[in-house]
């Protein structure tokens, strides 16, 4: 089992965290080693809040896996 609560665990365990905006309809991803450089590595994902840089609406956020490896074959998730 991993322990996925901080922007550093989700980096060092090849996730990702996926930001959504209701309002525009669009999706984004967080800079996850921007965030651990920044000194924020440790803070909980469940407490930060991410805007929409379109709207300035707070966003959703969805923590990702790692994309399975399938060689050169395009992957679909």
């Amino acid at each position: 089992m991993i322990r996925l609560s901080t922007f550093r665990e989700l980096l060092q365990h090849d996730h990702s965290l996926g930001l959504y905006c209701i309002g525009c309809n669009r999706w984004g991803m967080a800079d996850l080693r921007y965030l651990v450089n920044a000194g924020r590595g440790d803070s909980a994902i469940t407490g930060a809040k991410f805007r929409c840089q379109d709207c300035g609406s707070v966003v959703q956020k969805q923590v990702r896996p790692p994309a399975p490896s399938l060689g050169d074959t395009a992957r679909y998730i």
